[in-house]
């Protein structure tokens, strides 16, 4: 069917809802939040100018009395903001901004339907402790009456937003623009705690309401336009020079925009009876114990906005999209939208690696390497945003980790299902060294560790996005360390097991505001234990764990022991020469060392350590493995309540190694060096040692690195 009958079709269904005239399509207005929004760029002045429409309705018992805004764009109006008072707190220079390159958003007028000027009783707020009192991304307006529960609020809105120079995932470069944050957004409501809504701080990330979204954008004729929701139509000003695209969508919680002449705009649909083959469905269906007909897929319209320099990766991109819908849809559940939408970021708006609902940025370079898993990680990871930022919609502010953690979890998951293990590379001046030298691969997960071990003393990872000690360990915290030990969770509790309860969490919870007590009691419901502890040691503390062995040895068993000894009513004294003869007196030297290899014992005493603070708890237990000489093995279990335990064996042979955790189950152990001992260590042990030290050294400088 045509494209423009298809719109033409969804207009002709659709239902009015808002005073501009405009339509959405049937079946939307299920959210208590309405939004129809014109914006037009002024392309020479770097302004954005709208008007906005909302509706929102009280779905509490309570009388609400005002509404509060979020006004994102002023954290970059000066240097009195939140944002950029905690970033001279990272740095003596914090974030630079060039002359006239601030950003800024003004509410010209805010009236309710009948006319009601709430202008006059609008007033900055700062909910926040620690205090940064000029900080005015957050505003109130008062109702002339309260709104009592089941009423609407139908709010008319006139604004002004002087769109900044790159800084923190919006801006604009000459004439290349990404547009997020940018309208007045109001809080979100919650029972019995008012409105939530915090300030723009320099971690956090954002928490907004399910709404249905229409959006008019007006752009100079030369512009390619891409934004979240699936576009209806676009329509050309009577003198040519302007366009207005409109795009619609139904429960999502945010609006992104972009737009650059240059832009290559393209098409593909991911059609899920060739991506998925029966056999597939089948296997994943097992692992979740769901019929295979309740998790099939949808088809999916992907559209990708790419720079024409990047071209030559079209279908790097298109693979990696393929996958993350495939992947994310079998395990978590169904993408729900109909379209998606990546773009390769206009050049210097520093928007790459950003989600917003049914659209992220990407980000890749001229030069890449086939072997370097870029630009196909970023694009999986910020897709997979989509179903714990987008579709879960946890508040960031206060509990990242919910959907940072989770998708990092997540993104390892689908990149070694789809592609195996990455190589590491540095670059120089852009070009990647992968291409002339073979550096070690490894999993996201080896890397997701190296976060932990390296922050788990400093914060929880629960914690409040502005008040972690750095922007160094909010990122390792929410982002690693919480993979770490979803990864750890999922060896404990078994792959398949650890699938449902993603899966369940995520379905349970689309389209709802959960917490961190929510996903404990889907892990404590799917896994039918209490894991409460391990979110107590790990999540909400700052313990670190650390078992090891403390000491090993492994000697022959003595024939006799040496001392004095009563004998037949006489004492007597065995020498060291008397205990080291046989057991039996041998006729000849022959047999008498052959009656000694026979008879001699050997016994290995091992002695493990708590060395950390954080402990096993839940029933589970640390697993001692000892492997003899004579190849055979034997096992030990330590529940790790004790600072430390003892274990002794009595084998005819010598122990050649002793290991706890032989599995990795416990991934969050801050020192794996101390989990094995050898009786004879090799130099080749050393040199790979060694080697694997600089692997993890250049990784930790190349992570660090991309979190500055």
């Amino acid at each position: 069917m045509p494209k423009a009958l298809v719109s033409l079709i969804s207009l002709c269904l659709a239902v009015r809802f808002l005073g501009g005239g405009q339509e959405v399509p049937a079946g939307t207005g299920s959210t208590p939040l309405k939004y129809e929004i014109w914006v037009e760029l002024d392309d020479q002045a770097k302004i954005l100018r709208g008007r906005e429409e909302i509706v929102w309705k009280n779905t509490t018992s309570e009388a609400v009395s005002d509404m509060w805004f979020h006004l994102y764009w002023n954290a970059f109006k000066n240097e009195k903001s939140a944002l950029f008072e905690e970033s001279r707190e990272e740095s003596l220079l914090g974030i630079k901004t060039e002359k006239g390159g601030w950003g800024w958003i003004d509410l010209r007028r805010i009236v309710l339907a009948d006319g009601t000027d709430l202008r006059p009783t609008l007033e900055f707020m700062t909910p926040d402790e620690p205090r940064h009192p000029e900080d005015q991304t957050v505003a109130r307006v008062r109702f002339p009456a309260p709104l009592q529960p089941g009423e609407e609020a139908h709010l008319k809105i006139e604004f002004e937003s002087k769109i900044p120079r790159p800084v923190l995932r919006t801006g604009y470069y000459r004439d290349s623009y990404f547009i997020a944050q940018w309208f007045p957004k109001p809080g979100v409501y919650q029972e019995g705690r008012g409105w939530n809504c915090h300030q723009y701080h320099l971690n956090s990330e954002f928490f907004a309401d399910f709404a249905t979204f229409i959006v008019h954008i007006t752009v100079p004729a030369r512009f390619v336009v891409g934004a979240s929701g699936r576009q209806v139509r676009t329509v050309s000003s009577q003198d040519g020079k302007t366009i207005t695209t409109t795009f619609v969508q139904d429960r999502i919680h945010d609006f992104a925009w972009t737009a650059d002449p240059a832009f290559i705009r393209l098409e593909r649909d991911f059609i899920a009876d060739l991506e998925v083959t029966p056999e597939e469905y089948l296997e994943v269906a097992a692992k979740l114990g769901l019929p295979p007909e309740s998790i099939r897929l949808p088809n999916i319209k992907m559209i990708l906005l790419i720079r024409p320099e990047h071209r030559s990766q079209i279908e790097r991109h298109f693979k990696a999209l393929r996958a993350a819908i495939k992947y994310y849809g079998l395990w978590y559940g169904p993408y729900p939208y109909e379209t998606i939408t990546m773009v390769d970021p206009p050049f210097r708006t520093e928007s790459g690696g950003m989600e917003y609902p049914t659209l992220f940025t990407a980000g890749t370079g001229i030069m890449t390497d086939r072997k370097v898993l870029n630009p196909e990680g970023v694009i999986i990871h910020e897709f997979g945003h989509g179903y714990w930022y987008g579709l879960v919609a946890n508040n960031e502010f206060e509990e990242a980790w919910l959907d940072e953690g989770i998708n990092t979890y997540s993104t390892g998951k689908v990149l070694a299902q789809a592609y195996g293990a990455g190589m590491f590379s540095p670059s120089v001046f852009g070009f990647p060294l992968a291409k002339i030298f073979n550096f070690p691969v490894y999993y996201d997960y080896e890397l997701d560790r190296l976060g932990a071990i390296l922050v788990a003393e400093r914060d929880p990872i629960t914690n409040p996005s502005w008040r972690f000690l750095s922007r160094t360990t909010y990122g390792l915290n929410v982002y690693q360390r919480a993979s770490a030990c979803l990864h750890t969770l999922e060896r404990l509790l078994g792959e398949n097991l650890m699938l449902r309860i993603m899966r369940m969490f995520q379905m349970r919870y689309r389209f709802r505001h959960p917490e961190t007590g929510d996903f404990i009691a889907v892990v404590n419901e799917v896994s039918g234990r209490d894991m409460t502890w391990y979110f107590d040691e790990f999540f909400f503390s700052t313990l670190n764990f650390d078992y090891g062995i403390a000491s090993f040895r492994t000697n022959k068993k003595k024939n006799l022991a040496r001392g004095i000894f009563d004998r037949n009513g006489s004492k007597g004294e065995i020498t060291e020469k008397d205990a080291r003869k046989p057991r039996g007196e041998a006729a000849d030297r022959e047999s008498g060392e052959r009656e000694e290899r026979q008879d001699e014992m050997f016994l290995t005493r091992v002695v493990l350590r708590r060395f950390g603070e954080a402990r096993i708890g839940g029933g589970f237990e640390i697993r001692l493995r000892v492997v003899f000489e004579d190849g055979t093995e034997d096992f030990k279990f330590w529940d790790g309540q004790s600072r430390w335990a003892k274990f002794v064996f009595e084998r005819p042979s010598p122990a050649a190694v002793v290991e706890i955790d032989p599995e990795r189950i416990w991934l969050i152990d801050s020192n794996l060096a101390n989990n094995s001992r050898k009786t004879k260590p090799s130099r080749a042990g050393i040199f790979r040692l060694a080697a694997k030290a600089i692997f993890w050294v250049q990784n930790s400088l190349h992570f660090l690195s991309a979190l500055s």
